[in-house]
């Protein structure tokens, strides 16, 4: 609740530690690079910095509902690791794509995930990784469509249906999906076998 009541109030807290040099390609806490460097120029975009206050209140509706876990897939496939399509192409926006220089290559020109339009109740239906590159990443048409979907979404109905709905994992195409590029998961299944 502290954490939306700051972003609803548009203040914005960040990490007072950095990564090691080793940790540059991801980290899964957000350190002060990360925050500085990823979020700080976002919040600097009017547009995007109402979505995260209206977001913030969102947060804080959330917990009466005990919605957090489907919320909290909207603030990472968006605010995290969101993709903007532009006339000029995808455009990365996520904070946690940004402060990753192998994920800004990975999210824009690797095969392996699949990059999918933005859909909310989609997106709070899927499931992610915090501990590796994403499979899949949500693509929105503009900061100010994100916003108007957020501000005009009745989330109590939304929240209802969604506990009743099955979660997505993150490779999954799911049917009715506005498919931008469907991935190969080839990262996904190198990753597996190598554990194995």
């Amino acid at each position: 609740d502290v954490f939306f009541d700051h972003l609803a109030n548009r203040r914005f807290v960040a990490g007072n530690f950095i990564r090691r040099r080793d940790q540059l390609d991801y980290l899964q806490e957000p350190d002060v690079f990360h925050d500085v460097f990823g979020h700080v120029p976002m919040l600097a975009n009017p547009v995007f910095a109402d979505y995260m206050e209206a977001y913030g209140r969102g947060g804080l509706r959330a917990l009466e509902f005990d919605s957090l876990d489907h919320l909290a897939r909207l603030y990472w496939y968006t605010v995290e690791f969101g993709l903007i399509e532009e006339e000029e192409g995808l455009r990365i926006y996520g904070s946690g794509i940004v402060s990753s220089h192998g994920e800004s290559v990975f999210a824009l020109d690797d095969p392996s995930p699949n990059r999918i339009r933005f859909d909310m109740k989609r997106v709070m239906r899927t499931n992610y990784r915090i501990d590796d590159f994403q499979q899949v990443y949500f693509v929105i048409p503009s900061f100010e469509e994100l916003l108007r979907q957020t501000v005009e979404t009745d989330f109590a109905p939304l929240y209802a249906e969604l506990e009743k709905a099955s979660d997505f994992a993150p490779e999954d195409i799911a049917e009715g999906d506005g498919i931008i590029t469907r991935g190969t998961q080839a990262y996904a299944l190198e990753k597996a076998a190598s554990a194995a």
